[in-house]
């Protein structure tokens, strides 16, 4: 195995046209078929879990859901060994959302659990959010949450209604400290407040970081210093594919001045460990 890709969305569903914009991301280019998705992720000996979750952004064709990425994982366990799942945070009874939370941790095909706060409008300190919380810490299993800019709504009128503050890395800093079993994933480097995302991961043994949505040599400064040195043991390659090229990403990786050993790290090391793979 070449690298564990720890953010993925399925280019089968969902594909976020906005998104594919703002990354110059040529549809021709994203493989829209299971078989060729899955293909790619083979060819270059990579595997992925997948998120389940579906961007409020995409109106049209087939929603992304658990089931979808559970059967992708079920027919393509070479190149995706599990899923990271989604749950509907402003369902009415959140009491049933926390049993479904329960009943999906006891899935083996489920590795973790993904959530975006700018789009889902919440803040992960929300109080009535924390018996939700107290199953996924119980579960043992990451928890990964979109930190920093979106480009979901990204050159919109209002933004298409997402505000960026429930994504401050800062908001997961009070979540580390109320939840200290829960492995928690800061999914992107946080920019614009890639400063206050290192310093919160440094403080908080059980926060991570990947890299997703950009290729490495576009990571900012202060972060990329951090996951080569003090965060090399937290760091997790993420591509945020397919809007980022999984083939450049990986490129792009080998081209970074980091020893050997942090690459393994990054690439491999850290997310074995972290999803049990």
């Amino acid at each position: 195995m070449r690298a564990i890709d720890v953010h993925v969305h399925p280019s089968t569903r969902g594909l976020d046209h906005h998104a594919c914009r703002y990354f110059r991301r040529d549809l021709s280019e994203v493989p829209q078929t299971a078989e060729a998705f899955a293909a790619l992720y083979i060819k270059h000996d990579v595997k992925a879990p997948l998120i389940g979750w579906h961007p409020s952004t995409v109106k049209g064709g087939s929603r992304n859901s658990n089931e979808h990425v559970i059967e992708l994982a079920t027919r393509f366990p070479d190149a995706f060994p599990g899923i990271l799942g989604s749950l509907d945070i402003h369902a009415e009874d959140l009491n049933a959302v926390a049993d479904y939370a329960q009943e999906l941790a006891r899935n083996p095909k489920v590795l973790g659990f993904k959530f975006h706060p700018p789009d889902q409008g919440f803040y992960p300190t929300e109080r009535r959010l924390y018996p939700i919380w107290e199953v996924l810490q119980g579960s043992g299993k990451p928890v990964m949450f979109h930190a920093g800019f979106t480009v979901l709504g990204a050159d919109t009128e209002g933004g298409s209604g997402i505000a960026l503050d429930y994504g401050r890395p800062v908001h997961l800093d009070t979540l580390a400290r109320d939840f200290p079993r829960m492995k928690i994933i800061a999914a992107h480097p946080g920019w614009p407040w890639e400063q206050e995302l290192v310093g919160v991961v440094t403080h908080k043994k059980n926060l991570f970081v990947d890299t997703s949505g950009y290729l490495a040599e576009q990571l900012p400064e202060i972060f990329l210093k951090a996951i080569g040195g003090r965060l090399q043991d937290k760091a997790l390659f993420g591509t945020d594919f397919p809007y980022v090229d999984l083939e450049k990403a990986l490129a792009s990786f080998s081209r970074m001045n980091f020893k050997e050993s942090v690459k393994e790290k990054l690439l491999l090391t850290n997310a074995k460990a972290l999803f049990g793979l």
